[in-house]
């Protein structure tokens, strides 16, 4: 459902009442400034939004990101960018205090052909706070996720609206060239060299384009992301459009004495200038930005439900709880709630009809069903048709409370042969971090275990039957959380696509 003009100019007029207003010095200097389109997440009625959040005595991490559609490139490029920045940060915690990571995402601009989408983090460590934004942007053409630089023609594009920005603060805030800060500085300084004495030009520090300007097809995801990288640092990193149809700068105000004030300072570069500048998916995206009722892409194909992480790009582990569920296991369940994290059950079908709350309630927390048979039986002493039933039938057991038919098996005692192999129609998963908690009943011991055992893409097996398993998962939780670990399904873990019928894995590590 498209936002009306009305609610859209509404949510842009909000954050400009937040954002754009300069103390009175700035005021009194009619200093320019730029009207961003930038539309929280929570206006857009359509669009699910995906959140984590989780504080500990460490540290407090949350993000929020758009979901738009099962595995959607754009969703799991957001999503995982998060996770990876939550796990830096989670990785470099201090002794002491409790610093906190937020991260969040607004929307720039959406139609069929591009969704522009702006990503943000701010650390509070004590009195001091930093921020940082990023811009991704989906091309629905080439079905792929671009930094900023493909919204430009080609390199010297670039180059002219960092020379666009410095002409704005030169003119506008009084500013001496030699004065501009960062990148926009460095630019500013060469042309002026270069336009003093062309042998001063040839012989300067190269800008990030110098020797290959306009070489790099920007239209390229490839060429895209090494342009990014050459232009690390930019301010145009976090542009947006404005109102006006130019482009809208984020500057930080202490780079621009005079600003008043504010918490960030926009600067405007004119829609006559841009026209020069953008890429054809850069038109697409200033016309999805300004329209009156802009269009997000959802549909059935894309309806909302589900989010992916890279695990590829990730620390991953896939908790896993067998022969449940059980009298223990809604107790689990919030402990996981803590967390945010999502597990596996490997659950007995003739237990799923006495705790079917449990298992509904499992399912609808973003948790995974998996079958481990009917009643524990060893599949590998079954004859194929043996097999078949044990297996049909536990399925059918979760699919009448979840709706869906289980992903996975895992045989009882991990026991499988060609025989168990063949009968199936889903992947075997087993585990490569084997508790023994069934054995020990040994909190301390279990908890140890998984913590001094656990790798990225490791499958750790627990019985949540058991309360003593249950009482060490607080512990792990808390340890692998502050090792910057995510917690995932098993098909999140692996990617359904990898997993074949019949197929076994133990873990998904990398190399």
């Amino acid at each position: 459902m498209p936002v009306t003009s009305v609610s859209r100019k509404l949510a842009i007029t909000a954050a400009l009442s937040l954002l754009l207003v300069p103390g009175c010095h700035a005021a009194e200097q009619a200093l320019p400034y730029a009207e961003a389109v930038r539309i929280p997440l929570d206006a857009w009625p359509a669009v699910q939004v995906g959140a984590r959040s989780v504080a500990t005595e460490a540290g407090t991490v949350g993000y929020r990101y758009p979901v738009l559609g099962p595995d959607h490139p754009l969703t799991t490029e957001i999503h995982t960018s998060m996770a990876e920045r939550q796990t830096a940060f989670l990785e470099d915690l201090p002794e002491n205090g409790k610093p906190a990571l937020s991260q969040d995402a607004t929307v720039l601009a959406a139609s069929p052909r591009v969704v522009g989408v702006r990503v943000t983090e701010t650390v509070e460590a004590g009195v001091n706070e930093t921020f940082g934004a990023r811009t991704l942007w989906y091309d629905a053409e080439n079905d792929t996720v671009l930094p900023w630089t493909s919204l430009f023609r080609d390199e010297a594009a670039i180059e002219r609206a960092h020379l666009a920005v410095a002409e704005v603060l030169e003119d506008g805030y009084d500013m001496p060239t030699e004065q501009l800060p960062g990148l926009v500085g460095e630019v500013a300084v060469r042309a002026a060299q270069a336009e003093e004495d062309a042998e001063a030009a040839a012989d300067a520090s190269p800008s990030p384009a110098d020797g290959e300007e306009g070489a790099l097809d920007l239209a390229d995801p490839e060429e895209a992301l090494r342009a990014a990288e050459l232009w690390e640092g930019s301010p145009l990193a976090d542009l947006a459009f404005s109102t006006a149809g130019g482009l809208a700068v984020r500057m930080e105000p202490g780079d621009v004495p005079g600003a008043g004030r504010v918490s960030e300072v926009l600067l405007p570069v004119e829609p006559e200038e841009a026209e020069e500048l953008l890429s054809e998916l850069g038109y697409h995206a200033r016309e999805a930005a300004l329209a009156d009722e802009p269009d997000f892409p959802l549909d059935e194909g894309l309806s909302a439900e589900g989010d992916s992480l890279d695990c590829s790009r990730l620390k991953c582990v896939a908790l896993t709880f067998d022969d449940g569920p059980g009298e223990h296991t809604g107790r689990l369940l919030d402990m996981l709630a803590e967390y945010d994290a999502r597990a596996t059950f490997y659950v007995l079908g003739s237990l799923v009809s006495e705790f079917p709350e449990v298992v509904e309630r499992t399912h609808a927390e973003g948790h995974e069903m998996g079958n481990h048979s009917w009643k524990h039986d060893d599949l590998a002493g079954k004859s194929e048709s043996g097999v078949a039933d044990d297996i049909g039938r536990t399925n059918e057991a979760v699919r009448e409370v979840t709706g869906i038919d289980p992903p996975t098996i895992r045989p009882p005692y991990g026991s499988l042969n060609g025989t168990v192999r063949k009968s199936v129609e889903q992947p075997l998963i087993l585990w490569d971090v084997d508790t023994m908690d069934w054995q020990s009943r040994d909190t301390d011991k279990v908890a140890g275990h998984a913590l001094d055992n656990t790798v990225p893409g490791s499958v750790v097996l627990f019985h949540d039957i058991h309360p003593s398993t249950v009482d060490a998962v607080p512990e792990v939780l808390e340890g692998l959380h502050r090792q910057g670990y995510h917690f995932v399904t098993v098909t999140d873990l692996f990617g359904l696509e990898a997993l074949s019928p019949g197929d076994v894995f133990t873990d998904a590590r990398v190399g």
